[in-house]
């Protein structure tokens, strides 16, 4: 038997490194591949940067995503930032390699996506400008590092995640990179079906990835979309007042999350016998389409209180007819700091007027 006491030292190195990371990276990791799915389902896009072998991993990462990994799915938005020799060229000439991950990100990242960064070091200091960039424009960070985490450690948030390997050898920790990109987009594949995708019809765009019935699920896709703003209600027949309303309680933070009344919430509210008009199904259709909504759910309750409880918003918002002081879950986030609000009405316009107005008009 032919041995290789080189290939055999490295074989052996690479499954230390790689039990000891199982031990450690079992509860981060989980949580990592949480949010991704969350942040997928959401609409949100994951873009990925490196450099040397770890642009190769944010490389691989994305197509693995964009096209599969070992099963079929819907295609997910994915972009690896080292990938484009014109745009890398442009950033390092006109401003500084250190930018060249950020200005990507600038100009492509959105509130909720993820920003995959990966650095065996920790202190690569074109993603660390990249992380930086990210955090401003309200992404989450999921950063793959080794050793003692560098200064990437040191910059990440509460809403984000570090997969630190515990080894010193770049290659070994290059090596668990990949078993973790693996596993990532294993989850992925579990998450995802090709029934999954949108219609085809594109003259009838779908928001239905913005309705999360699923609380945890709504709770992980914007935890880490702050403000968080929250509002609830009917909303049975939308009108002008509404609409208004709603772009202006989406310009209190970075997220709003609308929560609308079952249709047996409805009926115990005593609005009619005949209301709903719309059921819920369609009434969170049509808040999903509107530009200032960013998720739509649903609750049973006679309240919205065990929802508001959960999420813990930072801004609660009503509409003017609420005084503050009788909106429920106001105390809860005044008690951890948040603001609540009662906008004023803009337009004078209620969806009793207008089914009296249309009740009226019958023969």
């Amino acid at each position: 038997m032919i041995r290789n006491n080189a290939l055999d030292a490295a074989l052996r190195a690479s499954i230390h490194s790689k039990e000891r990371s199982a031990e450690m990276l079992a509860a981060p990791f989980a949580s990592a591949s949480t949010r991704l799915v969350a942040t997928l389902r959401a609409g949100g896009q994951v873009l990925s940067c490196g450099n040397g072998g770890s642009s190769g991993d944010a490389q691989h990462l994305a197509s693995e995503l964009v096209n599969r990994f070992e099963s079929n799915r819907m295609a997910l938005p994915a972009i690896a930032l080292s990938t484009d020799s014109s745009v890398l060229t442009a950033i390092a000439n006109d401003a500084s390699y250190a930018r060249v991950f950020a200005r990507q990100v600038e100009a492509l990242g959105k509130p909720g996506d993820c920003l995959v960064a990966f650095s065996t070091s920790g202190n690569s200091e074109n993603v660390v400008e990249a992380i930086r960039s990210a955090q401003v424009r309200g992404m989450w960070i999921l950063a793959m590092t080794g050793r003692d985490g560098g200064q990437i450690s040191g910059l990440l948030g509460s809403a984000d995640i570090e997969l630190r390997i515990p080894d010193s050898s770049t290659a070994r920790i290059q090596e668990v990179h990949l078993v973790l990109i693996h596993a990532l987009c294993a989850e992925v594949d579990a998450a995802f079906t090709e029934t999954d995708f949108p219609a085809t019809d594109q003259t009838t765009p779908s928001f239905s990835s913005k309705i999360l019935r699923d609380w945890d699920t709504l709770q992980q896709a914007c935890g880490y979309r702050r403000p968080l703003v929250f509002t609830n209600g009917v909303f049975d027949v939308l009108h002008r007042g509404h609409v208004q309303y709603l772009a202006e309680a989406r310009a209190e933070g970075a997220c709003l999350v609308l929560a609308v009344n079952s249709d047996a919430s409805v009926r115990r509210l005593g609005k009619g016998a005949d209301r709903p008009i719309n059921p819920e199904d369609d009434r969170m259709a049509v808040l999903a389409a509107l530009q200032s909504v960013d998720f739509v759910t649903v609750f049973d309750e006679d309240t919205p209180l065990p929802l508001i409880q959960k999420l813990q918003p930072d801004v609660l918002i009503k509409g003017g007819d609420w005084p503050v002081e009788r909106i429920v879950g106001a105390s809860a986030v005044q008690a951890r700091g948040g603001r609540v609000l009662s906008i004023p009405f803009r337009h004078q316009r209620s969806t009793s007027a207008l089914l009296e107005k249309i009740r009226g008009s019958r023969p």
